[in-house]
């Protein structure tokens, strides 16, 4: 895909003036109303989870649970191999990717506002025995869970 003429007049101009701020992007984007508000949602700052986190042993989210999660009000089962029960989940030609976290026992509206904290508020459904999350956050929500103590 080639460059525009004024993605070169503008290269050009950062290269030349260390001072060149480039112009502004429009404030107002011309979107539908629901991706205006799925953003809105989503980048607002996180609020702080009420569960303190431990720290890792390693840098690795694979490994043996670390435990002290008696206090917690839900618990997470692992696999029978030992891994944590969170999958990855394409529907629809993979155009809708979804999280899906499974093995929930307890109370699962507490999980649901933990992990929605840790998700950035993206959606959220309770399924018969399993949580789904719309988009791909596999990686974020297994490094929470096995801080948690999982």
């Amino acid at each position: 895909m080639a460059r525009t003429k004024g993605y070169r007049i503008l290269k050009k101009a950062a290269e030349e003036f260390t001072n060149f701020v480039p112009p502004k992007v429009r404030e107002n984007i011309k979107t539908h109303p629901l991706h205006k508000a799925l953003y809105n949602r989503t980048s607002q700052t996180p609020l702080p989870l009420k569960y303190k986190l431990q720290d890792l042993p390693n840098s690795s989210i694979h490994g043996p649970p670390l435990g002290g999660t008696e206090l917690l009000p839900f618990q997470i089962e692992r696999t029978h191999v030992g891994n944590l029960p969170v999958y990855s989940d394409y529907k629809i030609d993979g155009n809708l990717k979804r999280t899906v976290i499974r093995k929930i026992s307890g109370d699962i509206e507490e999980f649901k506002t933990e992990l929605s904290k840790v998700v950035s508020n993206y959606d959220i459904y309770e399924r018969v025995g399993r949580v789904e999350v719309k988009g791909l956050h596999g990686e974020v929500i297994k490094t929470w869970l096995r801080r948690l103590g999982f």
